[in-house]
């Protein structure tokens, strides 16, 4: 299975990432975006950066649904995004089977360790944002898929970075 991973040093290269997730879920839903990483990371920047990517999501307002759960943003696709930070682990199951069941809607769940055991997604990508270098003003997104939509994918999106392939 292969992977990728992407140095992100600045705010224009997580932009740049957006725009490159974007294009490649126009042309394929890959159903779902797990992100994982601490608090801080940048999880809900990178999801603000493809929702405004995607069309339609110039006039969305982005915003981390940690108290809502989910925002619901009308791009083409439709994008549900969860995020699950002030949730047990182990507790959420229920609206996010029928999100992943259509074939219409991206799937971004931010804190998907959050998610029942079964309810996790076993078709899309998971993504590890974490910080590099001494600073902190690096981080690395690592992408590695999930079943053959993942794996598809991954694959329109490998081609932007062919040297951070692995």
């Amino acid at each position: 299975m292969q992977t990728l991973s992407v140095n992100l040093t600045s705010l224009e290269d997580t932009d740049r990432l957006g725009r490159m997730l974007a294009q490649s879920t126009v042309r394929h839903n890959p159903g779902a975006l797990l992100l994982f990483g601490e608090l801080g990371v940048g999880k809900t920047t990178l999801v603000r950066m493809l929702a405004q990517a995607l069309p339609g999501g110039s006039d969305a307002e982005i915003a981390s649904p940690s108290f809502t759960i989910c925002n619901i943003y009308c791009t083409v696709p439709r994008m549900h995004h969860f995020d699950l930070y002030r949730l047990d682990s182990g507790c959420f199951d229920e609206p996010l089977e029928e999100s992943l069941d259509d074939a219409a809607v991206l799937t971004v769940v931010e804190w998907p360790e959050r998610l029942a055991t079964h309810a996790l997604p076993q078709d899309g990508i998971a993504c590890t944002l974490t910080l590099c270098g001494t600073t902190g003003d690096c981080r690395q997104a690592t992408f590695t898929p999930l079943g053959p939509r993942g794996e598809h994918w991954l694959s329109l999106v490998a081609p932007m970075y062919p040297q951070q392939r692995g």
